[in-house]
């Protein structure tokens, strides 16, 4: 019965909320639930900028689809099972996750801050290639700073930085991705790093601070260059940190 009343109370065709800093399109899940990301967004805007120091952004749009394929569809990723993805630093997409259409929903509001981290971690690294450029043709800047960025930018961090700045985090999920002691570079190709991520930030801030973060994402994660320590020494303290924390 109540699968029924949401079906009647959802909105069918797409609507958009247009917010100061977030232009959020919707369809398929409640008024209420947009509202809800839309309200959370704005709350986290300035804060996780000035954590970040990011430069002036652009007003960024969201799209909230009420199932995967039609996510699948909207972001071009055919096989995908995510919740949320980026698409550059000034859009990014979401899947609604319910109890209707998952097992375990996501706090999606904690998801959509997630991926805003992502477009604020994209326009910095942007901005800052910009600012090094030789007046490159545009192709040429995006073909270049995308290799670069593939190629050069940690996928641990990626995703490190924006579950703490989201609060993703939950002491069982690190239990379980701390069991065996992953290193960096094995959290770039493991679905650990949503487990264990926060941890991370985490033990970076309390170490280094806060205003560390932003030279550490402008310098492509360089540990020596920002934080005098080799990613080896950085590794084994974070991993005494979550022990004697969790």
């Amino acid at each position: 019965m109540s699968f029924l009343i949401r079906k009647i109370r959802v909105e069918n065709e797409t609507k958009i909320i247009n917010a100061t800093n977030f232009v959020v399109h919707y369809n398929g899940i409640l008024e209420s639930e947009a509202v809800a990301i839309s309200k959370v967004l704005e709350l986290n805007y300035e804060r996780i900028r000035t954590d970040l120091n990011d430069p002036k952004h652009e007003k960024i749009t969201v799209y909230i689809h009420p199932n995967q394929n039609e996510f699948n569809d909207a972001t071009g990723l055919p096989n995908s099972n995510a919740n949320g993805t980026s698409r550059g630093p000034l859009a990014f997409h979401l899947k609604y996750e319910t109890w209707y259409n998952s097992i375990f929903p996501q706090k999606m509001e904690k998801v959509a801050v997630h991926e805003f981290t992502h477009c604020v971690q994209l326009n910095i690294l942007i901005q800052e290639a910009l600012s090094k450029s030789h007046n490159e043709k545009a192709s040429d800047f995006d073909e270049n700073f995308e290799k670069e960025f593939k190629k050069n930018y940690p996928q641990w961090f990626w995703e490190a930085v924006c579950d703490y700045e989201a609060g993703i985090v939950n002491n069982s999920s690190v239990n379980y991705g701390m069991k065996n002691k992953p290193t960096l570079k094995e959290l770039n190709n493991s679905n650990q790093i949503y487990n264990v991520g926060y941890t991370i930030v985490e033990y970076f801030v309390s170490k280094y601070g806060k205003d560390k973060l932003p030279e550490f994402i402008k310098s492509y994660c360089n540990f020596e260059k920002v934080l005098g320590v080799t990613e080896k020494e950085f590794e084994t303290e974070w991993h005494k940190f979550v022990e004697e924390k969790y």
